[in-house]
């Protein structure tokens, strides 16, 4: 049972290792973050229901939902998302929990009643966005801004993939 587990960690690693270079190959592609999160909410590797990816922007007091993961969208997109990325956009464009969280934008987190550092805010907010138990991610970027990532998932992540996961998640502020 435990080879199993490091076996999957181990693949998981595989594929994050090869995102950075496809970010390179690929950096021009619409939606790239898009793509980079539906890679990362695969069964494959962690395995969400649905994740957000939102950046806090508190100089401009801007929080903008990014890109939008549910599995059960996934039968828009081809089965390897990186097969034929410049179509991605258009293949997801019938993907409404996809759509509807790009258009996300309010005023950012910094400035009014939530709080980045604070699991109830974040928790809230992962709800108001349509996940049933969310949990999350939250790193510091570029220029001031903060990365959040927020997941549901039927599953107790490992420890292992858990540590990984605080790797991978800032892969989307390369986009």
């Amino acid at each position: 049972m435990v080879q199993d587990r490091d076996f999957d960690v181990g693949r998981v690693f595989e594929k994050l290792t090869e995102i950075p270079s496809k970010i390179l190959l690929h950096h021009e592609v619409q939606d790239l973050s898009q793509i980079v999160l539906h890679d990362l909410s695969h069964d494959d590797v962690f395995n969400f229901n649905k994740a957000v990816y939102l950046v806090d922007n508190p100089d401009f007091d801007c929080l903008k939902g990014v890109a939008g993961y549910s599995s059960e969208e996934c039968k828009f997109h081809k089965h390897d998302v990186w097969e034929d990325p410049d179509h991605f956009a258009q293949d997801m464009q019938q993907a409404d929990f996809n759509s509807q969280l790009k258009q996300f934008l309010r005023n950012g987190l910094k400035r009014k009643d939530i709080n980045t550092h604070d699991e109830d805010d974040l928790t809230q907010l992962g709800q108001s966005l349509g996940l049933k138990n969310p949990a999350f991610l939250t790193w510091q970027m570029r220029h001031g801004n903060h990365g959040i990532l927020i997941f549901e998932t039927n599953e107790q992540i490992l420890q292992k993939k858990h540590n990984l996961l605080k790797h991978a998640g800032p892969l989307l502020s390369l986009c």
